[in-house]
């Protein structure tokens, strides 16, 4: 009975060491599978970016405007007097020199006017004549009578130029020599004083008038130099602002600014052309992509690599230059600027760099 009792005591016993070794062997293998589960997760999580030296150089910021030739002479040539249209002596696309007549209207009444002040002027010169001669010589006629005579010759002499200014501006002439721009009457037409008739424009002589934003009024200055481009014509030209308001236009609240084109290179009045104005030169400074800029509700920011781990970098912004821009601070020579692969970086991310 003993003899039993061992021998069941010591299978019990070998069960138990059996199962106490089975479980060892599964927690060294859990804790390897753990072990290796982690370095997998830590590797997964490291993301792949390209970075660039940051370097410091010259910077060019420009301002780019949208401006339209104009002729530095231009007139809108109007009627003085009421009067139908006779005829045109010079239609659009004409080049006449100055004195040239350009229009001709019915000047029959104002002939007919002139004529009559001809006349009056002629009979208050004969009554004057007279007047003057008697009073010389004392024969009967008062100093009254002939300050009238005198007085009415006046009178005739401006009645008689006002109708040959009438007569004359029924005959517009260029006050320039230019090119016929635009005809706003037909023949036959009715046209009242004050009627524009034609556009003269003087030739060679080009400006570019564009206007400066307000909140960047301090930047144009008469005499600063700007480019004048027309990029789906392949025109280019240069020009130098020879005039700048001092009033802000009310409706697109810029300032009005002239520049007169120096070098016209196939340049059309009415063209409408891109105008580059030098804002800002620095000789060193950052500059990277503005597409690589972050914003915060508070701040921008990029991201920079030290050491296989992203860094969060505020930086404070300057001019902005087509797709580059100016960081001011943040940011110095020799740092590893992540380039690619920035977005959803958080701050000690780590990384594998991929590329420059």
């Amino acid at each position: 009975m003993n003899h039993r009792i061992w021998r069941g005591a010591l299978a019990s016993t070998t069960l138990l060491l059996a199962l106490s070794a089975l479980t060892g062997c599964n927690e060294e293998s859990n804790a390897a599978q753990n072990t290796d589960t982690m370095n997998s997760a830590t590797h997964e999580q490291q993301i792949n970016v390209a970075v660039s030296p940051v370097e410091s150089g010259a910077f060019v910021s420009r301002l780019n405007l949208v401006g339209e030739v104009q002729s530095q002479t231009d007139a809108l040539l109007a009627s003085e007097v009421g009067a139908r249209l006779l005829r045109v002596r010079a239609d659009r696309g004409a080049s006449v020199e100055k004195g040239d007549t350009l229009v001709v209207l019915d000047s029959r009444r104002y002939q007919a006017g002139f004529d009559a002040a001809h006349a009056q002027l002629e009979n208050a010169r004969l009554d004057y004549e007279m007047a003057d001669r008697l009073y010389q010589q004392g024969q009967g006629i008062s100093e009254n009578d002939w300050r009238k005579a005198s007085n009415g010759l006046k009178m005739a002499e401006a009645g008689f130029a006002n109708a040959r200014i009438d007569l004359e501006n029924c005959f517009i002439t260029a006050p320039f020599s230019g090119t016929v721009a635009e005809r706003f009457v037909d023949t036959g037409e009715l046209v009242s004083p004050g009627t524009p008739v034609m556009q003269l424009v003087q030739d060679g002589e080009l400006k570019v008038r564009f206007g400066l934003p307000e909140n960047q009024v301090g930047y144009g200055h008469k005499g600063d130099a700007v480019d004048i481009s027309v990029p789906e014509a392949g025109i280019k030209a240069s020009g130098k602002i020879t005039w700048a308001g001092s009033v802000l236009d009310g409706r697109s609240r810029t300032l009005p600014m002239e520049a007169h084109i120096t070098s016209n290179s196939r340049l059309k009045v009415g063209m409408a052309c891109q105008v580059e104005l030098l804002r800002e030169h620095s000789a060193n400074t950052v500059v990277v992509p503005v597409t690589i800029v972050q914003s915060a509700p508070d701040h921008h920011f990029l991201f920079i690599e030290e050491n296989g781990l992203a860094v969060h970098r505020r930086v404070t912004l300057g001019d902005r230059d087509g797709s580059r821009v100016e960081i001011t601070s943040g940011l110095k020579a020799g740092e590893h600027l992540i380039t690619s692969g920035y977005r959803g970086l958080v701050d000690g991310q780590p990384l594998r760099v991929v590329g420059n």
